[in-house]
Protein backbone atom coordinates (compact mmCIF):
# COMPACT_ATOMS: atom_id res chain seq x y z
CA UNK A 1 0.00 0.00 0.00
CA UNK A 2 3.18 2.18 0.17
CA UNK A 3 2.88 3.67 -3.32
CA UNK A 4 -0.85 4.76 -3.06
CA UNK A 5 0.14 7.19 -0.04
CA UNK A 6 0.82 10.05 -2.35
CA UNK A 7 -1.81 9.09 -4.56
CA UNK A 8 -5.49 10.90 -4.08
CA UNK A 9 -8.52 8.05 -4.45
CA UNK A 10 -9.87 10.55 -7.31
CA UNK A 11 -6.03 10.91 -9.26
CA UNK A 12 -6.09 6.91 -8.70
CA UNK A 13 -9.30 6.54 -9.97
CA UNK A 14 -8.71 8.48 -13.01
CA UNK A 15 -5.52 6.93 -13.45
CA UNK A 16 -6.75 4.18 -16.14
CA UNK A 17 -7.04 6.62 -19.05
CA UNK A 18 -3.56 6.77 -20.48
CA UNK A 19 -3.22 9.63 -22.88
CA UNK A 20 -0.04 8.20 -24.68
CA UNK A 21 -1.75 5.31 -25.43
CA UNK A 22 -4.93 6.92 -27.36
CA UNK A 23 -4.98 6.45 -31.11
CA UNK A 24 -2.47 8.90 -33.06
CA UNK A 25 -5.65 11.02 -34.71
CA UNK A 26 -7.26 10.94 -31.35
CA UNK A 27 -3.83 12.42 -29.53
CA UNK A 28 -3.57 15.35 -32.25
CA UNK A 29 -7.39 15.81 -31.99
CA UNK A 30 -6.54 16.75 -27.95
CA UNK A 31 -3.61 18.52 -29.36
CA UNK A 32 -5.17 20.89 -31.76
CA UNK A 33 -8.08 21.61 -28.73
CA UNK A 34 -4.96 22.71 -26.17
CA UNK A 35 -3.94 25.20 -29.01
CA UNK A 36 -6.68 27.11 -28.21
CA UNK A 37 -6.72 27.17 -24.34
CA UNK A 38 -4.29 29.30 -22.80
CA UNK A 39 -4.61 27.73 -19.21
CA UNK A 40 -6.65 25.04 -19.64
CA UNK A 41 -5.39 21.62 -21.58
CA UNK A 42 -8.14 19.19 -22.42
CA UNK A 43 -7.05 17.01 -19.48
CA UNK A 44 -8.19 19.51 -16.60
CA UNK A 45 -11.83 20.19 -18.58
CA UNK A 46 -12.04 16.00 -18.57
CA UNK A 47 -11.28 15.68 -15.37
CA UNK A 48 -13.78 18.60 -13.82
CA UNK A 49 -16.27 16.92 -15.45
CA UNK A 50 -15.30 13.84 -14.34
CA UNK A 51 -15.10 15.33 -10.60
CA UNK A 52 -19.00 16.82 -11.53
CA UNK A 53 -20.70 14.00 -12.18
CA UNK A 54 -18.87 11.63 -9.64
CA UNK A 55 -19.34 14.13 -7.14
CA UNK A 56 -23.26 14.76 -8.14
CA UNK A 57 -22.59 18.42 -8.85
CA UNK A 58 -26.35 19.74 -10.07
CA UNK A 59 -24.71 22.87 -11.85
CA UNK A 60 -21.58 24.34 -13.70
CA UNK A 61 -21.44 26.81 -11.35
CA UNK A 62 -21.39 24.39 -8.50
CA UNK A 63 -18.30 23.08 -9.90
CA UNK A 64 -16.99 26.76 -10.23
CA UNK A 65 -17.85 26.94 -6.72
CA UNK A 66 -15.97 23.83 -6.02
CA UNK A 67 -12.72 25.50 -6.71
CA UNK A 68 -12.90 27.75 -3.42
CA UNK A 69 -11.58 24.05 -1.98
CA UNK A 70 -7.72 23.63 -1.82
CA UNK A 71 -7.98 20.26 -2.33
CA UNK A 72 -9.90 20.44 -5.33
CA UNK A 73 -7.38 23.15 -6.66
CA UNK A 74 -4.25 20.66 -5.84
CA UNK A 75 -6.06 17.93 -7.55
CA UNK A 76 -7.06 19.47 -10.62
CA UNK A 77 -4.18 21.41 -10.83
CA UNK A 78 -6.35 24.32 -11.58
CA UNK A 79 -6.58 27.35 -8.82
CA UNK A 80 -10.30 28.26 -10.16
CA UNK A 81 -12.58 27.77 -14.02
CA UNK A 82 -15.58 29.43 -14.71
CA UNK A 83 -18.69 27.69 -15.39
CA UNK A 84 -18.98 29.63 -18.51
CA UNK A 85 -15.53 28.02 -19.73
CA UNK A 86 -16.94 24.55 -18.69
CA UNK A 87 -20.20 25.47 -20.67
CA UNK A 88 -18.49 26.18 -23.71
CA UNK A 89 -16.11 23.41 -23.58
CA UNK A 90 -18.92 21.02 -22.84
CA UNK A 91 -20.61 21.96 -26.03
CA UNK A 92 -17.53 22.26 -28.34
CA UNK A 93 -15.79 18.96 -26.91
CA UNK A 94 -14.85 16.71 -29.40
CA UNK A 95 -16.90 13.75 -28.81
CA UNK A 96 -14.86 11.62 -30.73
CA UNK A 97 -11.85 12.16 -28.18
CA UNK A 98 -14.73 10.81 -25.77
CA UNK A 99 -15.50 7.90 -27.49
CA UNK A 100 -11.71 6.73 -27.76
CA UNK A 101 -11.40 7.11 -23.98
CA UNK A 102 -14.09 4.96 -23.54
CA UNK A 103 -13.34 2.44 -26.14
CA UNK A 104 -9.69 2.16 -24.14
CA UNK A 105 -11.41 1.83 -20.84
CA UNK A 106 -13.49 -0.73 -22.06
CA UNK A 107 -11.23 -2.71 -23.54
CA UNK A 108 -9.74 -3.15 -20.09
CA UNK A 109 -12.51 -3.99 -18.71
CA UNK A 110 -12.73 -7.02 -21.50
CA UNK A 111 -9.58 -8.12 -20.94
CA UNK A 112 -9.44 -7.83 -16.83
CA UNK A 113 -12.55 -10.33 -16.91
CA UNK A 114 -13.00 -11.88 -20.31
CA UNK A 115 -16.44 -12.74 -21.53
CA UNK A 116 -17.87 -15.80 -22.27
CA UNK A 117 -21.15 -17.85 -22.63
CA UNK A 118 -20.72 -19.25 -19.30
CA UNK A 119 -19.74 -16.44 -17.60
CA UNK A 120 -21.98 -13.65 -18.70
CA UNK A 121 -24.57 -11.66 -20.03
CA UNK A 122 -25.12 -8.89 -22.27
CA UNK A 123 -28.24 -6.77 -20.99
CA UNK A 124 -30.35 -4.84 -23.42
CA UNK A 125 -32.47 -2.05 -22.96
CA UNK A 126 -33.36 1.72 -23.48
CA UNK A 127 -34.39 4.29 -21.00
CA UNK A 128 -36.13 7.79 -21.89
CA UNK A 129 -35.12 11.41 -20.13
CA UNK A 130 -37.69 13.53 -20.50
CA UNK A 131 -36.64 17.58 -21.29
CA UNK A 132 -38.23 20.43 -21.00
CA UNK A 133 -39.54 21.35 -25.14
CA UNK A 134 -38.69 25.22 -24.19
CA UNK A 135 -34.94 24.56 -23.09
CA UNK A 136 -34.23 21.57 -25.74
CA UNK A 137 -35.99 22.32 -28.95
CA UNK A 138 -33.57 19.93 -30.80
CA UNK A 139 -35.02 17.08 -28.73
CA UNK A 140 -38.66 17.55 -29.71
CA UNK A 141 -40.70 14.85 -30.51
CA UNK A 142 -44.44 16.10 -29.79
CA UNK A 143 -45.81 19.27 -29.69
CA UNK A 144 -45.29 19.04 -25.79
CA UNK A 145 -42.92 17.06 -25.17
CA UNK A 146 -39.21 16.76 -25.71
CA UNK A 147 -36.88 14.28 -24.49
CA UNK A 148 -33.37 11.86 -25.57
CA UNK A 149 -32.76 7.99 -25.14
CA UNK A 150 -30.43 6.36 -23.78
CA UNK A 151 -29.98 3.31 -25.50
CA UNK A 152 -27.71 0.51 -24.05
CA UNK A 153 -25.77 -2.51 -23.24
CA UNK A 154 -24.59 -3.84 -19.98
CA UNK A 155 -21.63 -6.54 -19.92
CA UNK A 156 -23.34 -8.58 -16.89
CA UNK A 157 -21.45 -11.30 -14.83
CA UNK A 158 -23.04 -11.03 -11.76
CA UNK A 159 -24.19 -8.20 -9.48
CA UNK A 160 -20.75 -7.03 -8.41
CA UNK A 161 -19.24 -7.50 -11.98
CA UNK A 162 -21.50 -5.34 -14.31
CA UNK A 163 -20.18 -2.27 -16.65
CA UNK A 164 -21.52 -0.05 -19.76
CA UNK A 165 -20.29 -2.35 -23.12
CA UNK A 166 -22.12 -0.16 -25.57
CA UNK A 167 -24.53 2.45 -26.06
CA UNK A 168 -25.91 5.13 -28.33
CA UNK A 169 -27.81 8.06 -27.78
CA UNK A 170 -31.02 9.25 -29.71
CA UNK A 171 -34.22 11.31 -29.64
CA UNK A 172 -36.76 9.98 -27.33
CA UNK A 173 -38.94 8.94 -30.38
CA UNK A 174 -36.30 6.51 -31.91
CA UNK A 175 -37.86 2.98 -31.60
CA UNK A 176 -35.64 0.41 -29.50
CA UNK A 177 -35.80 -2.40 -32.81
CA UNK A 178 -33.31 -0.59 -34.60
CA UNK A 179 -30.76 -0.93 -32.06
CA UNK A 180 -30.65 -4.55 -31.35
CA UNK A 181 -28.80 -5.25 -34.32
CA UNK A 182 -25.93 -2.91 -33.95
CA UNK A 183 -25.52 -3.95 -30.44
CA UNK A 184 -25.91 -8.31 -31.16
CA UNK A 185 -22.24 -8.24 -32.02
CA UNK A 186 -20.44 -10.95 -29.99
CA UNK A 187 -21.14 -14.52 -30.67
CA UNK A 188 -21.05 -16.98 -28.23
CA UNK A 189 -22.77 -14.26 -25.86
CA UNK A 190 -26.41 -14.79 -24.56
CA UNK A 191 -28.10 -11.36 -24.69
CA UNK A 192 -31.35 -10.77 -23.01
CA UNK A 193 -33.50 -7.60 -23.91
CA UNK A 194 -37.41 -7.14 -23.46
CA UNK A 195 -40.37 -8.52 -25.55
CA UNK A 196 -40.16 -4.65 -27.74
CA UNK A 197 -37.33 -5.74 -29.43
CA UNK A 198 -38.81 -9.56 -30.64
CA UNK A 199 -39.22 -9.61 -34.36
CA UNK A 200 -39.54 -13.47 -35.65
CA UNK A 201 -36.71 -13.21 -38.28
CA UNK A 202 -34.54 -11.42 -35.98
CA UNK A 203 -34.34 -14.98 -33.59
CA UNK A 204 -33.53 -16.82 -36.13
CA UNK A 205 -31.08 -14.65 -37.62
CA UNK A 206 -29.46 -14.36 -34.10
CA UNK A 207 -29.89 -18.26 -33.95
CA UNK A 208 -28.17 -18.64 -37.56
CA UNK A 209 -25.22 -16.58 -36.45
CA UNK A 210 -24.07 -17.53 -33.31
CA UNK A 211 -25.76 -15.60 -30.74
CA UNK A 212 -27.60 -16.77 -27.72
CA UNK A 213 -30.76 -14.81 -26.18
CA UNK A 214 -33.59 -15.10 -23.79
CA UNK A 215 -36.41 -12.63 -24.45
CA UNK A 216 -40.29 -12.64 -23.09
CA UNK A 217 -43.12 -13.46 -25.68
CA UNK A 218 -45.43 -11.34 -26.62
CA UNK A 219 -49.42 -11.53 -25.65
CA UNK A 220 -50.76 -12.67 -29.08
CA UNK A 221 -47.19 -14.56 -30.17
CA UNK A 222 -48.30 -17.81 -32.05
CA UNK A 223 -46.99 -20.72 -30.36
CA UNK A 224 -46.94 -23.97 -32.09
CA UNK A 225 -45.22 -26.86 -29.22
CA UNK A 226 -43.21 -29.46 -30.82
CA UNK A 227 -42.26 -31.40 -27.51
CA UNK A 228 -42.65 -31.04 -23.72
CA UNK A 229 -39.70 -32.01 -21.83
CA UNK A 230 -40.22 -33.55 -17.97
CA UNK A 231 -40.79 -31.11 -15.34
CA UNK A 232 -38.48 -29.02 -13.60
CA UNK A 233 -38.01 -29.30 -9.90
CA UNK A 234 -38.57 -26.07 -8.87
CA UNK A 235 -41.82 -25.12 -8.13
CA UNK A 236 -42.00 -21.95 -10.38
CA UNK A 237 -41.35 -23.91 -13.40
CA UNK A 238 -45.10 -24.38 -15.20
CA UNK A 239 -43.70 -25.72 -18.39
CA UNK A 240 -41.00 -26.32 -20.40
CA UNK A 241 -41.21 -27.16 -24.56
CA UNK A 242 -39.32 -26.73 -27.62
CA UNK A 243 -41.71 -24.80 -30.03
CA UNK A 244 -41.98 -22.80 -33.32
CA UNK A 245 -43.15 -18.98 -33.01
CA UNK A 246 -45.24 -17.60 -35.54
CA UNK A 247 -48.09 -18.52 -38.71
CA UNK A 248 -47.77 -19.87 -42.04
CA UNK A 249 -46.40 -16.70 -43.64
CA UNK A 250 -43.54 -17.31 -41.17
CA UNK A 251 -42.09 -19.66 -38.78
CA UNK A 252 -39.00 -19.54 -36.68
CA UNK A 253 -36.30 -22.25 -36.19
CA UNK A 254 -37.34 -24.66 -32.85
CA UNK A 255 -36.62 -22.58 -29.91
CA UNK A 256 -37.35 -22.81 -26.54
CA UNK A 257 -40.09 -22.34 -24.08
CA UNK A 258 -40.13 -21.95 -20.22
CA UNK A 259 -43.55 -20.87 -18.23
CA UNK A 260 -42.90 -19.80 -14.89
CA UNK A 261 -45.17 -18.17 -12.10
CA UNK A 262 -43.60 -15.16 -10.35
CA UNK A 263 -43.75 -13.89 -6.62
CA UNK A 264 -47.03 -12.58 -7.44
CA UNK A 265 -48.63 -15.33 -9.04
CA UNK A 266 -48.35 -13.58 -12.55
CA UNK A 267 -47.54 -16.17 -15.49
CA UNK A 268 -43.95 -15.43 -17.60
CA UNK A 269 -43.15 -16.78 -21.04
CA UNK A 270 -39.38 -17.04 -22.05
CA UNK A 271 -38.80 -18.09 -25.28
CA UNK A 272 -34.98 -18.73 -26.13
CA UNK A 273 -32.07 -20.86 -28.07
CA UNK A 274 -29.80 -21.84 -25.00
CA UNK A 275 -31.13 -25.93 -24.55
CA UNK A 276 -27.63 -26.27 -22.49
CA UNK A 277 -29.08 -24.72 -18.98
CA UNK A 278 -31.72 -25.80 -16.93
CA UNK A 279 -35.14 -24.11 -17.28
CA UNK A 280 -34.69 -22.39 -14.04
CA UNK A 281 -31.26 -20.67 -15.46
CA UNK A 282 -33.08 -19.94 -18.18
CA UNK A 283 -35.51 -18.00 -15.97
CA UNK A 284 -32.99 -16.51 -13.62
CA UNK A 285 -30.86 -14.85 -17.04
CA UNK A 286 -34.10 -13.17 -17.71
CA UNK A 287 -34.57 -11.65 -14.13
CA UNK A 288 -30.99 -10.84 -14.32
CA UNK A 289 -32.90 -8.13 -16.49
CA UNK A 290 -33.65 -6.10 -13.47
CA UNK A 291 -29.78 -5.14 -13.18
CA UNK A 292 -30.06 -2.68 -16.31
CA UNK A 293 -33.36 -1.11 -14.62
CA UNK A 294 -31.20 -0.34 -11.51
CA UNK A 295 -28.11 0.74 -13.75
CA UNK A 296 -30.66 3.48 -15.84
CA UNK A 297 -31.79 4.49 -12.14
CA UNK A 298 -28.09 4.87 -10.60
CA UNK A 299 -27.13 7.30 -13.54
CA UNK A 300 -30.23 9.08 -13.67
CA UNK A 301 -29.74 9.96 -9.96
CA UNK A 302 -26.20 9.66 -8.86
CA UNK A 303 -24.22 10.48 -11.71
CA UNK A 304 -25.56 13.87 -12.60
CA UNK A 305 -27.77 12.98 -15.69
CA UNK A 306 -30.90 13.80 -14.01
CA UNK A 307 -28.97 17.32 -13.99
CA UNK A 308 -27.97 18.36 -17.38
CA UNK A 309 -25.27 20.71 -17.71
CA UNK A 310 -25.85 21.97 -21.00
CA UNK A 311 -28.61 22.66 -23.88
CA UNK A 312 -27.04 21.93 -26.34
CA UNK A 313 -27.64 18.62 -28.26
CA UNK A 314 -23.61 18.01 -28.70
CA UNK A 315 -23.49 19.05 -24.69
CA UNK A 316 -26.02 16.72 -23.90
CA UNK A 317 -24.82 13.97 -25.38
CA UNK A 318 -21.09 14.54 -23.99
CA UNK A 319 -22.07 14.55 -20.66
CA UNK A 320 -23.72 10.78 -21.51
CA UNK A 321 -20.65 9.87 -22.73
CA UNK A 322 -18.52 10.84 -19.92
CA UNK A 323 -20.98 9.54 -17.28
CA UNK A 324 -20.67 5.95 -19.19
CA UNK A 325 -16.60 6.75 -19.07
CA UNK A 326 -17.05 7.49 -15.27
CA UNK A 327 -18.73 3.91 -14.67
CA UNK A 328 -15.97 2.17 -16.31
CA UNK A 329 -13.07 4.15 -14.43
CA UNK A 330 -15.31 2.93 -11.33
CA UNK A 331 -15.79 -0.51 -12.51
CA UNK A 332 -12.05 -0.61 -13.19
CA UNK A 333 -11.22 0.35 -9.99
CA UNK A 334 -13.07 -2.38 -8.38
CA UNK A 335 -11.53 -5.36 -10.65
CA UNK A 336 -8.18 -3.82 -9.65
CA UNK A 337 -8.36 -3.67 -6.02
CA UNK A 338 -10.32 -6.90 -6.04
CA UNK A 339 -13.12 -5.21 -3.76
CA UNK A 340 -16.16 -7.46 -2.91
CA UNK A 341 -18.67 -4.45 -3.47
CA UNK A 342 -20.13 -3.35 -5.93
CA UNK A 343 -19.44 -0.69 -8.38
CA UNK A 344 -22.46 1.20 -7.19
CA UNK A 345 -21.24 0.71 -3.85
CA UNK A 346 -17.69 1.82 -4.51
CA UNK A 347 -19.18 4.96 -6.09
CA UNK A 348 -20.90 5.82 -2.96
CA UNK A 349 -17.55 5.37 -0.97
CA UNK A 350 -15.53 7.41 -3.96
CA UNK A 351 -17.82 10.25 -3.69
CA UNK A 352 -17.00 11.30 -0.12
CA UNK A 353 -13.18 10.31 -0.57
CA UNK A 354 -12.16 11.73 -3.60
CA UNK A 355 -8.93 14.09 -2.48
CA UNK A 356 -8.10 12.01 0.26
CA UNK A 357 -5.01 9.20 -0.14
CA UNK A 358 -6.42 6.39 -1.81
CA UNK A 359 -5.05 4.31 1.34
CA UNK A 360 -8.18 5.27 3.35
CA UNK A 361 -10.27 4.26 0.31
CA UNK A 362 -8.36 0.56 -0.23
CA UNK A 363 -9.53 0.04 3.14
CA UNK A 364 -13.09 0.27 2.70
CA UNK A 365 -12.93 -1.27 -0.49
CA UNK A 366 -10.56 -4.54 1.08
CA UNK A 367 -11.25 -4.98 4.72
CA UNK A 368 -9.07 -7.59 6.29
Amino acid sequence: MDKYKTISAFNKWFSNINFKKLPFSIREKISQADKYHKKFAFEHFLKVFLYGIDHECESLREMDTAFVSPDLQQTMALDAISHSQLSRELAQMDDEILWAIFAQLLEKARSKTPVTKRNALYLVDSSTFPLNTTRYPWADFRSTKAGIKLHLKLCFMDKEHLYPDQFEVTNAVEHDDNHLEVFVNQPEATYIFDRGYIDYERLDEMEADGYFFVTRVKKNTKIHVRETYEPSQSKNILRDQMVVLGTQVYLTSPFRLVTIQDEKGKQLRFVTNRFDVTAQEVADMYKARWQIELFFKHIKQHMTIKKLFSHSEKGVSNQIILAMIASLLTYLLKVETGSKKSPFQIKRLLKHLLFQPFEELWVLLVPT
